[in-house]
This record gives structure tokens, C-alpha cells and sequence, in this order.
């Protein structure tokens, strides 16, 4: 599915920053998960923490360092809390997917949190999940980071699962490691 991806996705600097190192064995000790999912393994490894087209922004694991920008974490305590992020589009989704299990892999400028469900054991079955903030709450998809990205940007889903649409049928979209845009932004490139 990386492969796939890498297809639809063309990278704004071609001989720039891509791709990130992260200890994994560390990273899922210190989320409390068994691993993590191959795609998103070879997704880091091959672009990185950044954004596709400012719109999407991908996090990576970084062990020890939570609270850094673009880093995978869990929902916090107080979202935890609250009435809001109990509203699922399903409702049977609710007895199905708990808040607890959800690890934050990726967000929207439009505030949209997306997700795994980690109660499988098997990292590579774990589904995405998206709160859409205008969308009326959580919406669960059967597929993994890579294949959720690559149907956003093509025309797999009816609707967008997004509360923005600026990857929707799209075709393909530019993706921009966080390192570069810093580097672009120290030589005053507006990227």
C-alpha cells in the first residue's frame, strides 16, 4: 500500500529531507502497544512526520518526547471526559470501540483527529478511526494509515470522512517532512 501511495504522492522538494528514524521497540513500550503497523512503518520511514498540502499533518512516535509537535499519543484525559467524543456516526460503533484505545496518528486543519483503534493485538488490523469535528462524531474505516490516505485522495469513499475536503478526490497531493518546511522557513520560502 506504500507503494501505492507513493504513487498519488509527490514529494515538494525532491532532494530534500524525507523520512524519519524512530526506535520502535522504544516508541511502543512508551505507548503501551504491541508495535505498530507495517504501512505506517514504511510511511515514516519513507516521508516522515509532516503534512500533505498543510491539510493532513502525520505524527511519528517519539519516545520520552510527548508533548513535541507531530508526535503519536493518545487521546488526552480531559477529551477523555467529555460528552462530546461520545457521539459516533454508527451508534453501534459505540459498543464496538472504546476512547481508551485510540492513538492519535494524524490530524486536519480543521481540527479533525485521526486515529487506530489498538484493541486488536495485531497492529496490522487495526482501523482507522476519524473524529470529523463538523462530521457528527467518530466514523471507524477497515483499513490501515497508507490505504485510508490513498482512498481520501482517490474516489473510494462516498463522502469525505474529513470535515475538510482539501485531499478529497484529489488524485494526489504533495508532502512536505516537517524538517523541510523548517529548512524552507529559515530561507524565508513561504512552502
Amino acid at each position: 500500500m506504500v507503494s501505492r501511495l507513493k504513487n498519488v504522492v509527490s514529494l515538494l522538494h525532491e532532494g530534500g529531507e524525507s523520512g524519519d528514524e524512530v526506535d520502535w521497540a522504544a516508541a511502543a513500550a512508551d505507548l503501551d502497544v504491541p508495535s505498530f503497523p507495517v504501512d505506517y512503518k514504511s510511511f515514516v520511514e519513507t516521508f516522515g512526520a509532516g503534512s500533505f498540502e498543510n491539510s493532513l499533518f502525520v505524527s511519528i512516535p517519539r519516545p520520552g518526547e510527548n508533548a513535541a509537535d507531530l508526535t503519536v499519543t493518545r487521546l488526552p484525559a480531559d477529551a477523555l471526559l467529555s460528552d462530546a467524543l461520545e457521539e459516533w456516526q454508527k451508534k453501534t460503533d459505540s459498543d464496538l470501540y472504546r476512547l481508551e484505545d485510540m492513538l492519535v496518528w494524524g490530524e486536519t486543519n480543521g481540527s479533525d483527529a485521526l486515529c487506530w483503534v489498538t484493541s486488536n493485538p495485531d497492529p496490522n488490523r487495526w482501523p482507522v478511526a476519524v473524529w470529523a469535528r463538523q462530521g457528527g462524531g467518530w466514523a471507524v474505516y477497515d483499513c490501515g494509515m497508507t490505504e485510508f490516505i490513498v482512498r481520501l485522495l482517490g474516489e473510494d469513499f462516498s463522502e469525505c470522512p474529513l470535515s475538510v475536503a482539501t485531499l478529497w478526490r484529489r488524485g494526489e497531493a504533495r508532502f512536505l517532512n516537517f524538517r523541510e518546511e523548517e529548512r524552507f522557513l529559515d530561507e524565508g520560502v513561504d512552502p
